[in-house]
């Protein structure tokens, strides 16, 4: 590979200032509206197994936009509610040790 070709695989540099004062704030916003809406369910929120993770990818990178201590707080309780979710989904569905 040439030194003037960009490695493609290569992790992509962030933006020198980092995102707006505005994308914080709109992140911050969907972030604590969707942790508002695991902690008020009683059932996971999202139809399918797909909508679920992109939930979760979506928190989970949004995250990394918030000063680190209120991501971390974030996460924490967001992780603790998708636990408490996916048990709830998963009652009952263990697996047959019998086959």
């Amino acid at each position: 590979m040439s030194d003037s070709q960009a490695d493609l695989f290569a992790t992509a540099p962030l933006p020198s200032g980092g995102p707006s004062d505005e994308i914080v704030a709109l992140v911050r916003r969907r972030l604590y509206a969707t942790l508002a809406l695991v902690k008020s369910a009683s059932a996971m929120p999202w139809p399918d197994p797909l909508a679920i993770i992109r939930e979760d990818n979506a928190f989970r990178f949004g995250k990394d936009m918030l000063p680190p201590d209120e991501g971390a707080a974030l996460w924490a309780e967001f992780d603790a509610e998708m636990n408490r979710l996916y048990a709830v989904m998963n009652a009952g569905k263990e697996p047959d040790p019998g086959g």
